[in-house]
């Protein structure tokens, strides 16, 4: 009887082993890929492991994916099964995901059609107009981003250069200039760089009155007048090393921490990477000057994909965990970026955040002084490709390829031409 009732333990326990396995395999899992590093991995592992615990029949997986050409695999990736289930990426790259003619060839969720009315509406009402309305400004009308955190251009600039030649931050373009060629004369580097060549771009555009995308007929106006105006000043100064295009390292953290350029525009996230060597750093606002002010807010989001209606669902769920006004002003801090959220903003540890006396505290009040004047421009399937040839027509201009005019048209026609094939 002993040995009877042994034996029958042992089958129990050996079941037993065998339905751990088997439980953890039905779990649905939601993988996230990102390419962010230090503080903000850890924040998204923290927050993964936290909503686990908290749904133990899903499992998120964050997986850290190398920067260059991350785009490119998630695309393929999405489109053979064996991408991520979402990613954190600007509306533009969403944008790519969506055939406003075809819902089966969309590959991206609609957050609206999986989030309760009364989440939706927590989301509607914390936002800020503008943010709110890049959630929602896609082809086919429907909600394919999730904000998740604010940033935008600033300006880091050598404040011991600045203080010996008796300078101010630039507040104008033409400021900017002369800023600039200052420093190149004194110090023998550029006066002026930029991390993002295209938003720089499309900040001479707007303020300088020029049209971007026309929507009633489906077409790209960059090849203008007041475009080429302000992109060949760019390009010449470019020319004449008083400004610089071309970083050591991916940004320009790097050469401005080693006193290889006199300031740039940078994104407030990128504060933390500035080490200074043997110089005092100053922020200030980004340049917002010309015929109207605008500003290229960098609003980035949760871009879920379709998979399957569980994962979906699992997805979702885990992104109003994300977002919420805890984890979004967790996620935001360890970013050093702004909250897009109201509630979240509103938390202790954030409004401390926010007003610590730092320099980080005073980087995040120059993208604010922006993000009142930032523009929503239309995110439609070439929004990322028009982005791609306005940044490679601005080189080219810079590197004496082209003038303006001829680069801006020809960008103009490649992108046109992407449209019309759709």
């Amino acid at each position: 009887m002993f040995k009877k009732t042994l034996t029958m333990l042992l089958v129990a326990v050996m079941m037993l082993g065998l339905m751990v396995p088997a439980l953890a395999q039905d779990k649905i899992q939601v993988v996230l890929w990102h390419t962010f590093t230090d503080e903000q991995e850890t924040s998204l592992q923290e927050i993964a492991k936290a909503y686990n615990e908290q749904n133990p029949q899903v499992e998120v997986v964050v997986q850290s994916q190398p920067r260059t050409g991350f785009e490119d695999k998630v695309f393929n990736g999405v489109r053979t099964g064996t991408g991520p289930n979402l990613i954190i990426h600007f509306s533009s790259e969403a944008a790519k995901y969506v055939d406003a003619k075809d819902e089966h060839n969309t590959f991206v969720i609609d957050f609206q059609a999986l989030l309760s009315q009364e989440d939706l509406q927590r989301v509607k009402d914390n936002l800020a107009q503008p943010v709110y309305d890049e959630a929602v400004i896609f082809e086919d009308g429907k909600m394919h981003i999730m904000p998740v955190y604010r940033s935008g251009p600033m300006t880091f600039y050598n404040k011991t250069m600045f203080d010996e030649l008796g300078l101010k931050p630039p507040t104008t373009w033409d400021e900017l200039e002369s800023t600039a060629r200052a420093i190149k004369e004194k110090y023998g580097v550029p006066g002026f760089a930029t991390d993002s060549i295209v938003d720089t771009a499309q900040m001479l555009l707007m303020q300088n009155g020029s049209g971007y995308i026309d929507m009633e007929n489906k077409k790209v106006v960059i090849d203008n007048p007041k475009a080429a105006e302000r992109v060949q000043w760019f390009g010449d100064l470019v020319r004449e090393e008083v400004f610089s295009l071309n970083p050591t390292g991916q940004y320009f953290s790097n050469d401005f921490n080693s006193r290889l350029v006199g300031m740039y525009f940078g994104s407030v996230a990128g504060y933390k990477y500035i080490t200074p060597d043997g110089f005092e750093l100053g922020v200030a606002p980004a340049v917002n000057d010309g015929v109207q002010l605008w500003y290229p807010a960098w609003n980035r989001g949760v871009i879920a994909f379709k998979v399957s209606e569980a994962a979906d669902k699992a997805t979702v769920d885990f992104v109003k965990f994300f977002t919420n006004p805890e984890n979004s002003a967790k996620f935001a801090i360890a970013v050093g970026s702004i909250s897009p959220y109201a509630d979240a903003n509103a938390l202790p540890e954030y409004q401390a955040y926010l007003s610590d006396g730092s320099l980080l505290a005073d980087s995040l009040k120059a993208v604010e002084v922006g993000l009142p004047y930032a523009g929503v421009l239309p995110i439609v399937s070439i929004s990322a490709t028009l982005r791609t040839e306005l940044e490679r027509a601005v080189t080219r201009v810079a590197t004496g390829e082209a003038t303006a005019e001829d680069a801006l048209k020809e960008a103009a026609e490649i992108v046109n031409a992407e449209w019309v094939a759709e």
